[in-house]
């Protein structure tokens, strides 16, 4: 029996190369995905603490605009109520709160619920647009008392006016950051819930709150509206079935890329007739 052990080197020479650069590459591979997600799992603790900051500056602010409410706004409308001279003696310049905020930072709401970001913006602009209302009532105030200790009675109505359509608006905007703080509540229930807490305590307490300070304010039938929409535009929960078409898609998108590579885009419908045509 003749045995080539110079052939028999080479394979082996070989085998131990491929190993060595399998090796190579598996560690290599390893060790990227190992370094994803450890940056996943810290961006992922970054928005949690993103939105529980955001959460919670919503949630005092709408605590501060219902103690302002009923501490100087409902006062006021009580004066006015009562035809008193205290009505338009009293300074409003609103609650001591912000919405101002780097948007940059919450861009990752609009993979959660693309409802979040123009309903936060709508907020901030509906608070600027009453903080100028506010201003503008103050300064016409101070005109307005003394036309009425002349005897223009109608000066009084006309500024009860004002304060009234203030007033309702200022309302709607504690309506909208009720829901909108019930919406962030189960966006963190949803998607950044990792120790598993359940809050519907604190939720009820705030309903309660809202339902005494503004009575019937959840049964408004346009919020309950927004609500409902802003529900329906959840990111779809991780789920076997959503897995599978989320994969499909995937497989189509890598499909028709490479069919894109060797084949180039096709043209579009309406240039083939035309060239058909002609």
């Amino acid at each position: 029996m003749n045995i080539d052990i110079a052939n028999m080197l080479q394979k082996t020479d070989w085998i131990q190369h491929f190993i060595t650069a399998l090796s190579v590459f598996l560690g290599a591979f390893l060790a990227y995905q190992l370094n994803l997600r450890l940056e996943m799992r810290k961006a992922k603790r970054q928005m949690r603490g993103n939105i529980c900051a955001l959460s919670t500056q919503f949630y005092l602010n709408l605590d501060d605009m219902l103690e302002y409410k009923r501490n100087i706004l409902d006062k006021v409308k009580m004066a006015y109520e009562n035809k008193s001279m205290e009505a338009i003696s009293m300074i409003i310049r609103g609650p001591m709160v912000s919405f101002d905020f780097n948007m940059e930072r919450y861009i990752f709401l609009n993979d959660c619920n693309r409802c979040f970001i123009p309903e936060i913006k709508t907020i901030q602009s509906t608070f600027d647009t009453l903080r100028c209302l506010w201003a503008n009532y103050t300064e016409q105030m101070f005109s307005a008392k003394p036309l009425y200790m002349q005897g223009n009675q109608s000066i009084f109505d006309d500024m009860y006016k004002k304060f009234l359509s203030n007033y309702n608006l200022y309302i709607k905007l504690c309506i909208r950051l009720y829901y909108l703080e019930k919406h962030f509540r189960d966006c963190y229930l949803r998607f950044f819930n990792i120790h598993y807490f359940d809050d519907k305590d604190d939720e009820n307490e705030l309903k309660i709150k809202m339902d005494k300070y503004i009575p019937n304010a959840l049964q408004d039938n346009d919020f309950i509206k927004i609500s409902d929409y802003f529900d329906k535009h959840w990111c779809p929960e991780h789920t076997l079935w959503k897995d599978i078409k989320y994969h499909y898609r995937k497989l189509k998108y890598r499909l028709r890329g490479l069919k894109i590579y060797f084949f180039g885009r096709s043209k579009p419908k309406s240039k083939r007739k035309s060239k058909g045509k002609k």
